[in-house]
């Protein structure tokens, strides 16, 4: 009886969601040309708050009173708050290290995109760096990416619904491990509409928007392994929050400081294989510490 109602609330869950963004994707590609963008910007801009939503309409229609996972769980969990601060600054870094040692011709130390990017907000309008300047903004980086909160706020959603909501479903249905893989791909899925339209690849690369997609698919099996992991260590989402929101901080540096001529199937960011390897590597010994069987 448990397994049916846990089963049911997943599913109710994902059909919500999933509906949301396939009703916004096909009224886009329905739409004249002129309108797919204004629909584009609707998608990206609710993408965050559809989870939530999705969790507060499958608590009411299947009358479900599980815990939120909103409870900090601090004081007997600070070594995880700690891993969640500064791990995805060091291991985005290392892949984008790794990504300007394989194609040095691709790094830009007049750093245009972090001009066109922040000359708003006062940027000098021509910078030349060197490799070490490139390196010492980047550790500071590291050590600032956790305290940028609003970034972390916007990441909530996300983990309200995905961290806080399907995987402690899928923990009580299968293993650690199947369920952490599992809720990666449904999560990379549910990225189909943005990568669609553009996010994260744009339009100009081999096989787009399929292998975009794919290749958001295998990202949030990686990323949404750390999360889940820090997830479960503390009982607690708000880890996954700072992990997430510090992730998308560091993520866009490697874009600031390249001329992006390189297919972003690859990098600089972490959304492409060789900027992804480092959280990958790190994915793989926290997948393995998993238990195999549930």
């Amino acid at each position: 009886m448990e397994t049916k109602f846990l089963k049911k609330r997943a599913l109710t869950y994902l059909g919500s969601l999933y509906g949301f963004l396939l009703l916004g994707w096909l009224l886009a590609i329905g739409l004249p040309q002129q309108y797919r963008q204004t629909v584009y910007a609707v998608i990206w801009g609710i993408f965050s708050v559809l989870p939530v939503l999705a969790t507060l309409l499958t608590r009411a229609i299947t009358k479900d009173h599980s815990p939120w996972y909103l409870k900090p769980n601090f004081r007997n969990n600070w070594k995880t708050y700690l891993f969640t601060a500064f791990m995805p600054g060091v291991t985005i870094f290392l892949g984008g290290l790794l990504y300007f040692n394989l194609f040095p011709q691709d790094l830009d130390l007049t750093a245009r995109n972090l001009v066109a990017q922040y000359g708003q907000y006062g940027a000098p309008e021509s910078l030349l760096f060197n490799v070490q300047t490139v390196v010492i903004i980047g550790l500071i980086f590291i050590v600032i990416s956790p305290l940028i909160f609003p970034v972390h706020i916007f990441a909530l959603g996300e983990e309200i619904g995905w961290r806080g909501y399907l995987l402690p479903i899928l923990l009580k249905l299968t293993s650690q491990r199947k369920a952490i893989l599992i809720h990666g791909v449904l999560w990379g899925l549910a990225h189909a509409p943005l990568i669609y339209f553009g996010f994260n690849y744009g339009s100009d690369y081999w096989g787009a928007s399929l292998t975009g997609i794919l290749m958001m698919i295998l990202v949030c099996v990686i990323l949404g392994t750390w999360l889940a992991y820090v997830t479960i260590q503390s009982k607690s989402i708000i880890p996954a929050c700072i992990f997430h929101g510090a992730s998308n901080v560091i993520g866009e540096m490697a874009a600031m400081v390249s001329f992006m001529s390189i297919s972003p199937l690859l990098g600089p960011n972490p959304t492409g294989l060789i900027g992804l390897s480092g959280l990958l590597l790190g994915a793989v010994i926290l997948l393995v510490k998993q238990p195999r069987y549930k």
